[in-house]
């Protein structure tokens, strides 16, 4: 056994052993390994009390401890006892800190009973952390067996604006190794598996937030988006996502792969069972004025957006010209379409701006150091990294200064002339558009471990542009009706299309796979966004 390994081995041990026998279901008890869709374990295993408060929305839950209803202890031993089971079920954890988060809801408990109030608008309520974000004295190893053993010595902010909100945080959830993966899996954790069908992925790189948000182990969770992090998991998991935009939310203090890089930024953001929840979030982290504690965040308050009385406008990009979606994801297209067309509202298909030019403008971004950082990090462990991905970065070179400044006007122009475009969009009764809907990506959850996302320019497009967006899950993949086709052959990149399509040859490959369609704004129109992403959902419950 290699060095690396053993320190994965030890890693994995510890891990386990911070799980209280307690919580843990005996093997006998839980579900053959052939049973592939696992979703409905909880129902049958956890006791009603458990149930109870687990199957709340966050909404809800925040309203029940501030009326008393439930206190903070037992609000938070519920959600690690129906965490514990999906860890159990899907391999979802990287750290698990139940002890803080007891001792932390205790606290708040007595806050509660000695004034009769609450801490914050988010009082008592667990929440669930990428493996990036720091608590201090836990470890973020981000996949990486040469970060085994690095101790945070202090909180992220966004953590402790959060706190100071009334969070109580438990658990850290799996990525893949240096985040650059729609996947969850490294040589630590290994493979966080999908609720829905256990051959599948949950996405990433925040894979393990939408894994466990999906099992309601949290009902918010936080991930990270350079490009389609918090979209691509959110989809896959059949959970709503909100990728905001860079300056909104706190970033401060987490840890990253190329750190400081600005090519490209990753922005934080959440995951939730509702969207009634990624509204709380991001009101309640707002009220703490992240401003005054991260330079890069603008000043700006979260502000109630009034829709308008007319029927909305939506342009659906069922394509990007480059790559077309396999069959489910062009049906949740359709019913997104169909359920709009029949609330009353204005739907036309979309076409999005040079979309290959913003796609080339991405790679730029994510390899402007010529893959030294994760090269780095690799090499010093002598882990593999991930195939496809490490052979990619290995032969790379950084850029000079002067290259990365014509990068930075390359991409500069390219979103000047999108926004001119976008403000010239109409419909085809001549009005302006309101929302932007597109597929997430080309396919539902992939089967898990194959890297089977081929193509991030779905989501990875904007964060070139930094336009805000809301995930809206749809459906799921239903070999009965999504049947395989040969490659349309429209998408420009031959190739890839063929490759995606054939990928799809076997629809049984992807039952249940999760799909998502994303509703597209500008930048900094969080509140906006959320309005529209909550039309779109009524019409596709109505």
């Amino acid at each position: 056994m290699a060095k690396w390994e053993e320190i994965a081995a030890e890693k994995r041990a510890k891990l386990a052993a911070s799980i209280p026998k307690e919580y843990l279901f005996p093997e006998d008890q839980l579900p053959p390994a052939d049973q592939l869709d696992v979703s409905g374990v909880p129902a049958k295993l956890l006791p009603k009390d458990v149930l109870e408060i687990t199957e709340q929305t966050a909404t809800e839950l925040v309203k029940a401890l501030a009326e008393g209803k439930y206190s903070s202890v037992e609000v938070t031993t519920a959600f690690i006892k129906r965490a514990v089971l999906a860890h159990q079920l899907m391999n979802i954890f990287t750290e698990f800190f139940p002890e803080i988060a007891l001792k932390r809801a205790a606290e708040l408990d007595e806050y509660y009973k000695s004034t009769g109030k609450t801490v914050g608008p988010l009082h008592g309520l667990p929440i669930s952390l990428k493996d990036q974000f720091c608590v201090k004295g836990i470890e973020s190893c981000m996949g990486y067996v040469s970060w085994v053993g690095r101790v945070a010595k202090e909180n992220s902010t966004i953590v402790d604006l959060l706190l100071a909100a009334g969070a109580v945080f438990f658990v850290k959830t799996n990525i893949p190794t240096s985040l650059m993966a729609a996947e969850s899996r490294n040589c630590v954790y290994g493979q966080t598996v999908n609720a829905y069908n256990r051959t599948l992925s949950p996405g990433g790189s925040s894979g393990g937030e939408g894994a466990i948000l999906s099992m309601k182990g949290a009902t918010i969770g936080i991930g990270t988006d350079i490009g389609g992090s918090i979209r691509i998991p959110s989809s896959c998991s059949g959970v709503y996502g909100l990728r905001p935009s860079h300056g909104r939310f706190p970033y401060l203090k987490v840890v990253n792969s190329m750190e400081y890089s600005e090519a490209v930024v990753s922005v934080d953001g959440p995951l939730a069972v509702s969207l009634a929840d990624l509204k709380l979030f991001s009101k309640s982290l707002l009220s703490q004025t992240p401003w005054k504690h991260d330079p890069r965040v603008i000043a700006l308050p979260f502000q109630e957006y009034e829709l308008p009385t007319r029927p909305l406008v939506f342009g659906i990009e069922y394509s990007d010209g480059i790559l077309t979606p396999q069959p489910p994801v062009i049906r949740a297209l359709k019913e997104v379409a169909a359920a709009l067309t029949k609330a009353g509202h204005e739907v036309f298909e979309f076409v999005s701006y040079k979309p290959q030019e913003g796609t080339d403008l991405l790679v730029r971004a994510w390899t402007v150091d010529g893959g030294d950082n994760i090269n780095g990090d690799l090499d010093a462990s002598g882990e593999p990294g991930i195939p496809d991905i490490y052979e990619f970065i290995k032969n790379l070179k950084p850029i000079s200064i002067a290259q990365l400044n014509e990068f930075n006007k390359d991409k500069l122009n390219y979103k000047t002339e999108f926004l001119e475009y976008m403000n010239g969009v109409r419909s085809p009764s001549g009005k302006p558009i309101d929302a932007w809907i597109r597929p997430v990506a080309a396919s539902p959850s992939p089967p898990a471990g194959q890297l089977k996302v081929r193509y991030l320019g779905y989501t990875g497009l904007i964060n070139i542009l930094d336009y805000t967006v809301v995930v809206v899950p749809v459906t799921k993949c239903d070999p009965a009706i999504d049947l395989p086709e040969s490659a349309p052959g429209t998408g420009a990149d031959q190739k890839l299309e063929r490759l995606t399509w054939e990928d799809y040859k076997n629809p049984e490959d992807y039952r249940n796979g999760s799909v998502g369609v994303q509703i597209i704004g500008g930048r900094l129109e969080e509140e906006k966004m959320l309005a529209i992403a909550e039309v779109v959902d009524n019409a596709l419950k109505a």
